[in-house]
């Protein structure tokens, strides 16, 4: 019998890792692009393209370090009490948590390869290409945009939209040429319903349900709408550029999760 996997320190560090770095940039994301009004929300939250790959490649893990990234992310510099960020940090858990249940209920080992081999420099270079254009654009915006305005602001949203078209085409090249089931569950767990689901949380808790809620109410869908978007974005360019480079490396170490937490 194949001797029982059991949690080792790799998965510690990998989770504190993950954890540092989403909060890191959960920061900036929340700085760069703000949802007006709503603290620590981002147009643009680019630390979920951390923690839901790592929910697909570590499971359990992947959702707790957006849990306890969200949570720090709420004390500071949000503002937010420790209740309220207790509360508000399962948003980042649930869109984690969504991804890494579908590809362990439904048993389907990730593979985010080409099988055709005409495509397979096509669709790295969608993805790759609309999540450089995606980074460029917010290099451009922190530089520029913010302090100078035009002409870097609508480089900027141009840089998102035409980032976003590209990967959603290598997305769809990747169902049609890879493993269908892995691009499939992924689009529809790890970038639709994680979003809405963690926008819907997110949202709710910050303007209709907490302890008390921090934002008023009637802010409920400009919210939502900014999150939900944002984190659409984000899943569907960088988060798949990761999915697609780093799968085939992290599956061959012992850092990947098979079940929940081994």
């Amino acid at each position: 019998m194949p001797a029982e996997k059991k949690i080792t320190w790799m998965h510690i560090v990998s989770f504190s890792f993950a954890t540092a770095i989403s909060y890191v940039l959960g920061v900036l994301s929340s700085l760069i692009s703000p949802v007006l009004g709503a603290p620590g929300v981002s147009a643009l939250y680019v630390a979920a393209a951390v923690y839901v790959p790592f929910g697909v490649w570590m499971g359990m893990w992947g959702a707790l370090a957006g849990y306890f990234s969200c949570f720090l992310l709420g004390l500071y510099p949000s503002g937010y009490s420790v209740i309220q960020s207790l509360v508000w940090a399962f948003a980042d858990f649930i869109e984690a948590l969504i991804p890494a249940v579908a590809f362990r209920l439904l048993k389907i080992d990730p593979d985010f390869t080409v099988k055709r081999p005409g495509y397979a420099k096509l669709l790295p270079l969608f993805v790759v290409s609309g999540t450089v254009l995606i980074i460029l654009g917010i290099t451009v915006q922190v530089l520029w945009g913010a302090t100078l305005g035009e002409p870097f602001v609508t480089f900027y949203v141009y840089s998102v939209y035409i980032g976003t078209a590209l990967a959603v085409l290598g997305i769809i090249m990747g169902m049609l040429a890879g493993d269908p089931k892995t691009w499939g569950v992924y689009a529809v767990s790890g970038i639709i319903l994680a979003s809405v689901f963690s926008g819907l949380w997110g949202a709710g808790t910050l303007t209709v349900v907490n302890f008390p809620p921090p934002l008023p109410s009637e802010l409920f869908m400009p919210v939502f709408i900014g999150w939900v978007m944002g984190d659409l974005i984000v899943l569907s360019t960088i988060g798949t550029a990761l999915l697609v480079a780093l799968t085939p490396v992290i599956k061959r170490t012992a850092i990947y999760v098979e079940k929940w937490f081994v």
